[in-house]
């Protein structure tokens, strides 16, 4: 590369043209998402970064902890309980386009770099008729997910053709897709199909990026919907089926990066929910600190006694994963707009 050409940086040279063509797929692609949730009827929010234990929803042991005025803070993982409040109380969807943040080093052991420390996440939440019972709420999520992915899909189509080849992607493949339905799977079928080669998963084992692929790979790169969810490995605030073993859940995994979205059904009973929390990962990361699991969520845990059960539920998309699967790429840094820091450096 030329000097006029080349991007310098700390992290390398970057081609300038390579280098805008990811801005423009970028603003695309979020401009596509922010316009279908709209469309959908959700308002815009925005929300905290600054949080409490709460806010690390995901996974307590992959939180980033800093000092906030002599107290701990966290930076937050997930809007989700922030969006509920509003939801609850306002009766109407909300989304959240925010950073998100994991102490996670993003070298992954089966992929050429699948996760980031601070990536986009972009958050819809909103309620559903109870009439319609948790069973239909998860359908109503995952066919919004469907046309909210192929929403944006189609604004980067459009307005990106040329960006998407010069990037490595392929535009008429994303068309093409654009036009299929997408694949739909329950847990317990793709345990079936996983183990029916030479696999030894057993119901409760959470699926990697090895696993997603196998499971990428029988529906043709389809992306492909991964329904029911043993409760155990999910968030404790989840609905679950009445044998309590599953969760009204889905997760969207897309080639090349794997699970790109995942969304629920949420539990309306305030009473289950702190039951939930007591026995979830994060309750026994808090006990085992001696701390009482239900007072980092007592601001989440009050909206129960204060409003009416509300059947809500929502997903999260993560951007840079979708940017990635737009690209036909499975190195997650080839997704990012600007790089200044890396983990080993």
């Amino acid at each position: 590369m030329t000097r006029q050409d080349a991007i310098k940086t700390g992290l390398g040279d970057f081609s300038r043209e390579k280098f805008n063509a990811l801005v423009n797929i970028r603003a695309g692609a979020l401009e596509g998402l922010r316009e279908a949730l709209k469309l959908h009827g959700y308002a815009e929010v925005t929300t905290s970064s600054l949080v409490n234990i709460a806010g690390s929803c995901e996974n307590p042991n992959a939180s980033f902890t800093l000092n906030y005025y002599g107290n701990e803070a966290h930076l937050s993982q997930s809007a989700q309980l922030q969006l509920e409040a509003l939801v609850m109380r306002l009766k109407r969807g909300v989304f959240t386009v925010n950073n998100s943040f994991r102490e996670e080093d993003y070298v992954d052991p089966e992929a050429k770099g699948r996760r980031l420390s601070e990536f986009t996440l972009v958050e819809p939440e909103r309620p559903y008729d109870d009439c319609l019972g948790p069973q239909s709420a998860l359908e109503r999520i995952i066919e919004e997910q469907e046309g909210v992915i192929k929403h944006a899909m189609q604004k980067v189509v459009r307005q990106c053709y040329a960006d998407v080849g010069l990037l490595g992607g392929n535009a008429d493949y994303l068309e093409r897709l654009i036009a299929a339905k997408f694949a739909r799977i329950t847990y317990d079928d793709a345990l079936k199909l996983l183990n029916s080669g030479s696999g030894n998963h057993a119901f409760g084992d959470d699926m990697g990026m090895r696993e997603e692929r196998t499971i990428l790979q029988a529906f043709d790169d389809i992306p492909t919907f991964v329904t029911y969810h043993p409760a155990s490995i999910k968030f404790f605030n989840m609905k679950r089926t009445p044998d309590g073993k599953c969760a009204y859940s889905v997760d969207l995994l897309m080639p090349k990066l794997g699970e790109t979205s995942g969304g629920a059904v949420r539990e309306e009973n305030g009473k289950l929910i702190k039951k939930y929390l007591v026995e979830s990962r994060i309750g026994r990361y808090l006990s085992e600190k001696g701390q009482d699991p239900a007072i980092p969520f007592t601001e989440y845990l009050n909206l129960f006694e204060q409003e009416e059960p509300l059947l809500r539920g929502g997903y999260g998309i993560g951007f840079e994963r979708f940017v990635g699967f737009l690209l036909g790429s499975n190195d997650i840094l080839e997704t990012v707009a600007y790089r200044t820091l890396h983990p080993q450096a």
